[in-house]
């Protein structure tokens, strides 16, 4: 995937605030995020699989910043 195409796509994944989450506080499952941003009708398979993988790098490095705040406010 182009490089630019994955940080803009990133960059506007990040400024819609939190990643949506279901009504039990959990991070939506990775298709459905796609589906949430509206990927899922302008990506190929491939370019799916690319930003699935950064999405999920995005919720462990939440995850961790979450614990972090807990841990040392």
């Amino acid at each position: 995937m182009n490089i630019y195409k994955l940080r803009g796509i990133m960059d506007r994944v990040r400024s819609k605030g939190p990643l949506p989450t279901d009504r039990w506080g959990r991070v939506l499952e990775l298709q459905d995020l796609l589906v949430w941003y509206g990927l899922d009708q302008v990506l190929s398979a491939e370019e799916q699989d690319v930003i699935k993988w950064e999405l999920q790098a995005l919720i462990d490095a939440e995850e961790m910043m979450d614990q972090l705040r807990r841990v040392a406010p």
